[in-house]
């Protein structure tokens, strides 16, 4: 019938009139009669409820294309005689329990009660339909990130290398969050980390709401932070859906910030995993990541440290081979500047092996400032050790007695011992006068004392 038909109707008469009662069941029963068999639907569900009875009652909405404006709206119910095998057979064949925001293919009659209206009544889900839609909005949703440009743009941030402030979403009361924390905190290693909880819903309706709000959070104090942990774990995957929302991909990609999940499941990957900067299958996982990564930092700062080390070593090795290569009366000298710069390196090195330790409580500039500072330290230590022995061996020459007769002036010896003064000597004696360039001996005959 036609709206203008419809509105063209003739009314009926005053003395024909009927109850309320009468009408509604006049409608149900052309329901009834225009409506009799069974039709398969498809409709998203708006929301879902499960009576302590075991009945199951839904409210569907339609549109004109997916995820458009709402143009049908009805109740349905799916009697607890169906309810438990339909849902164990859809959870089953899925991944995923019938809940709101699914579109389902189901296959129901028309119902109408005098008191409760217009419902349909489900007795068939093909789960087929909804695991082939949720495949479908699923890659519209890397099609799209992927056509934006941006899928990728998280894991080409660069990670911190000792990532200690780390701002996790995830729900206080999820098992997963309580194994990421015993994990990091009781490391072998003693490492320190900072984890700051921001509260979030990690499955159901408000997920996406829930957690890019609170990444938006995040970001508002990104400074604070060197990477974002997403975790959740526990329970099944059949929550894995959630994470497959553009919303919180696209946040993901835009987040100034490494973005870690750990969102719970060893065999699937979700859209959210997939743009992270790395994704890891458990909320233990993404604990032994961080611990793992700054393991690596503090070996490299142990290498760094045995190679200045060796460096320094062998700096003092070559000083210490120049001075022991002079006379013997300076060997005492010499030995005395290497032990004074042996024991410089030993405390460089010390200190230095102590400082790799501090170095991994400190933020990764002020590792690389510290770093650097010790470097320069050993360095002009270094230099200033080969200057002293510069000079200290440019003095020893100086002083060498070859040097003094080189410059005209003779040595007088008795016995083997340097005569100093005349009043040393007596007639008779027998000395030896030496030159640049060979001795002469001679005997004393006259001495000449001056006061």
């Amino acid at each position: 019938m036609s709206r203008e038909t419809y509105d063209n109707r003739q009314p009926m008469s005053r003395e024909a009139k009927i109850s309320l009662t009468e009408l509604l069941g006049l409608v149900r029963d052309k329901i009834y009669e225009a409506l009799p068999e069974a039709f398969w639907v498809v409709a998203e569900i708006a929301e879902m409820k499960v009576h302590t009875a075991g009945h199951c009652y839904l409210e569907l909405t339609g549109s004109d294309t997916p995820g458009g404006r709402v143009t049908a709206r009805a109740r349905a119910t799916i009697w607890a005689s169906k309810y438990r095998s339909l849902n164990t057979f859809f959870n089953a064949s899925t991944g995923i329990p019938l809940r709101a925001g699914i579109t389902i293919l189901f296959k129901a009659t028309v119902e109408y009660h005098e008191l409760y209206g217009l419902s349909l009544n489900i007795s068939d889900i093909d789960p087929a339909y909804t695991a082939g839609d949720m495949a479908l909005r699923r890659e519209a949703v890397i099609r799209k990130l992927t056509a934006e440009g941006v899928i990728s743009m998280n894991a080409g941030l660069t990670m911190a290398q000792y990532p200690r402030n780390i701002a996790v979403v995830s729900s206080s009361k999820a098992a997963g969050y309580q194994d990421f924390m015993n994990h990091l905190q009781t490391n072998p290693y003693g490492y320190v980390f900072n984890a700051t909880l921001f509260e979030a819903v990690m499955q159901g309706e408000e997920t996406e709401v829930s957690v890019t709000g609170a990444l938006d959070m995040i970001a508002d104090e990104s400074g604070r932070f060197d990477a974002v942990a997403i975790i959740r774990g526990g329970g099944s995957t059949t929550d894995l859906s959630w994470f497959d929302s553009y919303g919180i991909a696209f946040h993901v990609t835009q987040f100034p910030l490494p973005v870690l999940t750990g969102i719970g499941h060893e065999k699937d990957q979700s859209v959210t995993d997939m743009v992270a900067w790395k994704a890891l299958k458990t909320p233990t996982a993404v604990a032994g990541f961080l611990i793992e990564r700054t393991l690596e930092c503090e070996n490299r700062i142990i290498s760094m440290a045995g190679e200045l080390a060796s460096a320094v070593s062998e700096a003092l090795e070559a000083a210490g081979e120049q001075v022991s290569s002079m006379q013997n009366r300076t060997a005492a000298t010499a030995r005395l500047i290497v032990r004074v710069n042996s024991d410089k390196l030993g405390y460089h090195t010390e200190s230095l092996i102590r400082s790799y330790r501090n170095i991994l409580t400190r933020s990764e500039a002020d590792m690389v400032r510290l770093a650097d500072t010790i470097f320069r330290s050993a360095k002009n230590s270094i230099s200033r050790a080969e200057t002293h022995t510069g000079r200290l061996e440019e003095s020893l020459r100086h002083l060498d007695p070859t040097e003094v007769l080189r410059r005209g002036f003779t040595l007088t010896s008795r016995n083997g011992l340097i005569i100093k003064s005349a009043g040393e000597l007596e007639p008779g004696d027998t000395i030896i006068t030496h030159f640049e360039k060979g001795a002469a001996t001679s005997t004393v005959n006259k001495i000449n004392k001056k006061n």
